[in-house]
């Protein structure tokens, strides 16, 4: 007895078509890319109310006096480490967690790790391992995007807010056992959160709807946009793009959760070895280092087409 799928996605048996089961999606008439754009709507304020009942919950027990507001905002101040245990149960509660749900509205039983490309591939210890050293050769065309970054002007309230952040994570990573945390909350638990959602569900639903090239791009924009970091889209997103090209030339989320980790984790624990690396910000009068750029850009291309390269078929 022999089965085969069609163009149509129907499977063929004993010369007999049977069609196979319509996700929600698809059976109601809802495009891809409208799901993808709502769950990540909805992700985001379900991240946030996560976020604020952990960290409310960690305030009240480490604050010294209940019935003092004052008190309460001035421990969880103090107390860093409860914001990042916030964070980190938003991503794995909405971002992991709820996307493997989210998905099931978008992919049928049996369908729904390869639809978030939770799966090994043919290639995929190939492309890790180039995308570990492009991740590396990528840095200093990111730290050029920021610099371009710079010179776009930013309402001052989202200014405070980025700044108000990166002084959370300076103080965080001043702590005691900064460095394991900082590897845990910032390295592993968004690169394997964000990439199921981002470079797994949004991707995956983009491409559906659009193509391959306006899937990378649009889901690259969009996890630049998720940080709410004006100032730093422009490196953000085109990170974002970066593992979206090699999630799909792997055809799975590995690459992408590795180079997560080795960017977040590496920042990690270069911080906690060079401090003053957490006071330096990038402004249009930073001297940028051209010849390292210039090689950088060279590298990064290289790879990018040898990955181009591993793709089966020349499929990309």
């Amino acid at each position: 007895m022999e089965e085969v799928t069609n163009q149509d996605g129907q499977i063929e048996l004993d010369n007999q078509y049977i069609s196979k089961p319509l996700p929600f999606v698809e059976k109601n008439g809802f495009p891809h890319w409208l799901m993808a754009l709502v769950w990540v709507l909805v992700a985001f304020v379900g991240f946030n109310i996560v976020g604020a009942i952990v960290g409310g919950v960690g305030a009240v027990l480490t604050a010294p006096d209940l019935t003092d507001v004052q008190a309460i905002m001035t421990s969880l101040a103090e107390n860093v480490n409860v914001l990042f245990w916030a964070n980190t149960a938003g991503q794995v509660l909405v971002l992991a967690l709820g996307t493997l749900l989210i998905v099931k509205l978008s992919a049928a039983r049996g369908e729904r790790k390869k639809f978030l490309r939770l799966q090994l591939s043919k290639n995929v210890w190939q492309v890790t391992g180039i995308t570990t050293v492009l991740i590396v050769a990528v840095f200093p065309t990111v730290t050029f995007l920021g610099w371009l970054n710079s010179f776009v002007p930013a309402p001052d309230f989202m200014v405070e807010v980025q700044e108000s952040m990166m002084e959370m994570i300076t103080k965080f990573l001043k702590s005691d056992n900064a460095l394991i945390m900082g590897i845990i909350h910032i390295g592993f638990v968004p690169a394997i959160c964000e990439e199921i959602m981002y470079r797994g569900y949004v991707q995956r639903s983009l491409e559906k709807s659009g193509g391959i090239w306006m899937a990378i791009l649009v889901s690259g924009f969009i996890f630049g946009a998720y940080h709410l970091q004006i100032t730093n889209i422009l490196p953000l997103a085109f990170l974002g793009i970066v593992l979206a090209y090699v999630t799909y030339i792997s055809d799975s989320l590995i690459p992408a959760m590795v180079a997560h980790l080795i960017n977040n984790g590496g920042q990690v624990i270069a911080s906690s070895f060079y401090p003053e690396m957490l006071e330096q910000t990038i402004t249009p009068e930073t001297e940028m280092p051209w010849l390292l750029i210039l090689l950088s850009i060279i590298v990064s291309s290289a790879l990018v087409y040898l990955l181009y390269r591993m793709k089966p078929n020349h499929e990309a």
